[in-house]
Formats: structure tokens, C-alpha cells, sequence
């Protein structure tokens, strides 16, 4: 077990810097004059200025008009060993405002109930809860300028400065606005090992500002999210139309704006605004904004237009669950309306089904199952993988291109995944290389690869490896039982559509003694299959893959 790494007190200085220094080697030539102007002042400021800036940027201050506010007076670190000199020194360099001038309602949120009662020329009932003391006091408006000077006697109130700038520089850095500086903390700490990718220009996420502002525009607008979802028609429309255009070759942005317009669409319906609903789910072009289009079609007595988009759907899947949608919704709909010409019953598999009754013990019920399957032969083998295995030996399998240099699937060197992983674009992105990985796959080339990343890459993420999930001998009884044309099938299916299919895998894998394999989902008392497992059991059955369900009974 490895020692525990014990962090500099300053490390977030160190990771702040790194983080800007990595994004003006890159992009100095699309940062604004703001930008790179907010870099060049930092950079000159002295050790403890620096700290206490990355301190404030990194916290999460009261918000006001005039930036993030806090009171000097209350902050206290270690590590700055003179904190009212580095304040000053931000103060003159822009980065901090000092007693910016701010109306009461800005002011109360820095002081605590004590001390907004104890301050009070008019004292409001102590009873009061927080929210409606505050507007008691703003109520108080001939006792407002006392308050005030109350409250600020000997207290001096920093508001943060061009945290704006510092945005643009975490958009460029991690590709989002969600990810902070943890990320470094985790690789300080040991506890994540990265790929060694490229990040050179080359292969740059963004090529131009208008790029940049653009998704800086989405963040902006998906800020505004919750009021506006909580608002009526006319505010979710309004937000709808400040979303920014996409940029072609962008499919990240594609794929934001497409997901702020369908929960914006989704409300719409919920409120019953269906037509315009309807326009907006038609502005995207990824599930299931068809599937909703069909389904409102249908609620307002528009049977064939909702058939027609079933058939769209058909003709032109974007994955397997909108085409299971379309297939049923389909169906169901043209036989309530008398229209069934064209249309057939989906077909349901019906896999393998065993019932066994067993001692009802504290483990879990899925190694009561394997530990049964293991009886009767002491050469059987069963073992517990449920999602790891077979995402497991793909991981390995095509380590090389999942970490490939696509341009934009990497904006920084502490990704576990490229940054399209778990979209529609993974698979089309690199679809030369998988299949001509593929089309060469037999039972040699895949041990082969899969124990070189095996040994090689032991414990550095990857976005489909469990390496405790995966034992050496579990490993070496799977690529010599599982046939190259079953492995073949599996990977084709996963790497299509990994949002969906990366679970609903079965929960055990058996290895008898006479040789091959078999997959095994097991449901204990109550339980029943899911649909994303129903649809993995139908996809065996198609290829001959060897599985069953085993129910679980309780012994009396």
C-alpha cells in the first residue's frame, strides 16, 4: 500500500498556475485583451497575493453586483503570512475591489442572524427565520444608513474581480465550466493515473474565439436554466432564443444545445404548451427529441403525423432504444386507431429461464447463485462480472485508439475519457480505426493486445476498465473459452451506442468444466428484468450467444 502523499500548503497556487500557464501556451492568439491582460497581472503579483486570489476565485463568496464579497476580516490562512498587505496589493493591481459601494439587500447575506439582530437600531422578533429577517430589515427604511454603518464599523468587504476571465481560461482547460481544481488535487494525491495523449495545437478543441464565446454564451444561458423552468411558457421560450448557434465541426456544442432545447422542450410539455413544445424538439437532432415529437403528435389527435415519425425513426435509428421506441409506440398506436397495415407486434425474446431455491444467507444474492452454479462439478467456475468484463477486455483491446488524438476529444492531460466517450460521435469519430481493430480480431490478436495493455497499463484510467474487476485468471479463462466471433458481436454492440449499452449486462459468467462459456442474469425474490437487459438477452439470442435467467427463491 502506498505511503499517503501529504499536499503543500499552497498546492491549489501550484495547480491554479499550471492550469493558466497550459491555456496561454495554447491559446494565447484567441484569448481577448482582458484575458490576457488578467494573466500578465497575476503573474506579477507576490507569492501571498497570488494565494489569497486563487483562495477567494476558488470560494464561493457572496454574490453582489460588484463581484464575489467577502469580509477580510474573517478570512484567516496559514499558509499567507501577511494577509492584509497581499489584499492591498490586489486591490492595486484591479483584482479585488475594496468597500465597493452596495445597497443594503447586497450587504446583510455577509452577517449572521446574531449579528444582523445585534445591529439593528430596530431589532426585528428573534423568531424571525433568516429570509424574512432580511426583508424586515429592508422594510426598516428610515433605519437603513444606521444599519449600515453598524454593520460595516471596522469591517472591510473585498468583491472579487475579473472571475470572468478566469471562466474563459476553465472553459479552455477542461472543455466545461463544471470541473474545478480537484482534478489536480486527485492526481497529487495518487489517486488517478492518466494516459499520456497529446495536446499539442494540432489537434486544439477550439480553432477560434467565436468558438469560444459561444459555449461561454451556453453557460450563460443554462445559468438561467432553473429560474426559467420555473417560470411560464413565454420564459422558457425566451431562454430558447439566446441559446447560440452551433458551429459546424463542433459537436460538442452540437450536443449542449441539443440537451438545454429538449429539458426546455420537456417542461413545455409538462405545462401543457404542446405546439411549442413540438417547434423546439424540432430545432434537435438527437433522441429522443422524435420520439417526444411522436408522442405529442399523437396527443393531439395527429395519428399520422405520429406514425410518420415512427417511420423516420425506423428508416434511420439514431441507437437501439429509439428504434425499440418506435417499433412499440408504432405499433400500439396504429392499433388503437384501426391502422395496423404495415405495422406488426414487436417480438419479445423469451431467453432460458431457470427457478432455484436457495438458503437465504448474508451475501449477496448473486454469489448464492454463482456459489450454486459451482456445485456439483468442483472444476465449475463461476464468477461475478455483471458490466466489467466484457467493457473490461474492450478497454484493453483498443486502448490505442480510444486514446487516440481526435481532434477536440482532449482539452487537458487529467481526462479519465476523451471528451465525446459517452455521445453519438465516439463510434463515427474513429470509425476507420475500430473497424479495422474489428475486422482483425481472432483469438490470438485479441489475447495478444488485450495482455500487452494488460501489463503496460496496469492501473491508469480507462473509462471501460475495473482493473479490480478484472483477475489475471479470470481474464485467461475468458479469451480462451469466449469464441473471436462472440467477442466480435459484443464489441460492435458496445462501442455503438456506449451511452446505453455499457449496463444490463449479466451478472455472472460461468465456465464449466467441460469446456465454453455461458452468461448467467440472475434475479433474486421480486425482481424482474430490465429493459436494457431484456434487449442484451435478445442480442445473444441473435448472435447464439449461450445465456439464461436464473430466479432466486428463498428456501423456507
Amino acid at each position: 500500500m502506498s505511503e499517503p502523499v501529504e499536499l503543500a500548503p499552497d498546492y491549489y497556487l501550484s495547480n491554479f498556475r499550471a492550469l493558466v500557464d497550459f491555456v496561454m501556451a495554447r491559446y494565447e492568439g484567441l484569448l481577448s485583451a482582458g484575458e490576457q491582460r488578467f494573466y500578465r497581472d497575476f503573474c506579477a503579483l507576490q507569492p501571498d497575493s497570488q494565494r489569497l486570489y486563487v483562495r477567494l476565485l476558488s470560494r464561493k463568496g457572496v454574490p453582489s453586483s460588484c463581484g464575489a464579497l467577502f469580509r477580510q476580516e474573517k478570512l484567516a490562512y496559514a499558509e499567507i503570512t501577511d494577509l492584509p498587505r497581499a489584499a492591498d496589493q490586489l486591490v492595486e493591481a484591479g483584482l479585488l475591489l475594496r468597500d465597493p459601494a452596495l445597497p443594503l439587500e447586497e450587504i446583510l447575506p455577509l452577517f449572521t442572524k446574531a449579528e444582523l439582530l445585534g445591529n439593528s437600531p430596530v431589532p426585528p422578533p428573534k423568531a424571525l427565520k433568516r429570509p424574512e429577517l432580511e426583508q424586515a430589515l429592508l422594510e426598516q427604511e428610515a433605519a437603513t444608513p444606521a444599519l449600515m454603518k453598524a454593520l460595516l464599523e471596522g469591517e472591510t468587504l473585498l468583491a472579487v474581480q475579473a472571475a470572468e476571465h478566469f471562466e474563459t481560461f476553465k472553459l479552455c482547460f477542461f472543455g466545461n465550466l463544471n470541473q474545478d481544481l480537484t482534478d489536480y488535487v486527485l492526481r497529487d494525491l495518487g489517486l488517478f493515473r492518466y494516459e499520456a495523449y497529446p495536446l499539442d495545437r494540432e489537434h486544439l478543441p477550439f480553432r477560434d474565439r467565436k468558438q469560444i464565446d459561444r459555449h461561454l454564451r451556453y453557460y450563460d444561458c443554462l445559468a438561467q436554466l432553473e429560474e426559467a423552468l420555473e417560470g411560464e411558457a413565454e420564459d422558457i421560450l425566451a431562454l430558447a432564443e439566446q441559446l447560440p448557434d452551433g458551429i459546424d465541426g463542433d459537436a460538442t456544442l452540437h450536443r449542449r444545445l441539443d440537451r438545454l432545447r429538449l429539458t426546455l422542450a420537456r417542461q413545455l410539455e409538462r405545462i401543457d404548451a404542446l405546439e411549442a413544445a413540438d417547434q423546439l424538439y424540432q430545432h434537435c437532432t438527437r433522441p429522443p427529441a422524435r420520439e417526444r415529437r411522436a408522442r405529442i403528435a399523437v396527443k393531439r389527435d395527429a395519428v399520422d403525423t405520429g406514425l410518420a415519425l415512427c417511420r423516420e425513426i425506423l428508416d434511420a435509428p439514431h441507437n437501439e432504444a429509439e428504434q425499440v421506441f418506435a417499433e412499440s409506440f408504432g405499433y400500439r398506436t396504429a392499433k388503437k386507431a384501426g391502422r395496423l397495415d404495415g405495422w406488426e407486434a414487436p417480438a419479445r425474446h423469451q431467453p432460458p429461464t431457470e427457478t432455484v431455491a436457495l438458503p437465504r444467507l448474508a451475501e449477496r444474492v448473486e454469489l448464492l447463485a454463482a456459489a450454486h452454479l459451482e456445485q456439483g462439478h468442483e472444476e465449475n467456475q463461476c464468477y461475478w462480472v455483471e458490466n466489467t468484463l466484457f467493457k473490461g477486455v474492450l478497454g484493453l483491446y483498443v486502448w490505442d485508439i480510444l486514446f487516440s488524438p481526435v481532434p477536440g476529444a482532449f482539452f487537458n492531460p487529467f481526462q479519465v475519457a476523451p471528451s465525446d466517450f459517452r455521445t453519438p460521435d465516439f463510434y463515427p469519430q474513429r470509425r476507420a480505426a475500430f473497424e479495422q481493430r474489428l475486422a482483425e480480431l481472432d483469438a490470438g490478436t485479441l489475447a495478444e493486445r488485450v495482455w500487452l495493455h494488460y501489463r503496460q497499463k496496469q492501473g491508469i484510467a480507462n473509462p471501460l476498465v475495473a482493473w479490480e474487476g478484472l483477475p489475471e485468471e479470470l481474464l485467461a479463462l475468458a479469451l480462451e473459452r469466449i469464441p473471436a466471433d462472440h467477442w466480435r458481436a459484443l464489441f460492435r454492440r458496445l462501442l455503438g451506442d456506449i451511452a446505453h449499452h455499457r449496463n444490463g449486462l449479466p451478472d455472472l459468467v460461468l465456465f464449466p468444466a467441460g469446456g465454453g462459456y455461458e452468461l448467467v442474469e440472475v434475479k433474486g425474490p421480486g425482481d424482474r428484468l430490465q429493459q436494457n437487459q431484456q434487449r442484451w438477452l435478445a442480442f445473444f439470442a441473435r448472435h447464439r450467444i449461450p445465456h439464461r435467467v436464473l430466479h432466486v427463491e428463498w428456501q423456507p
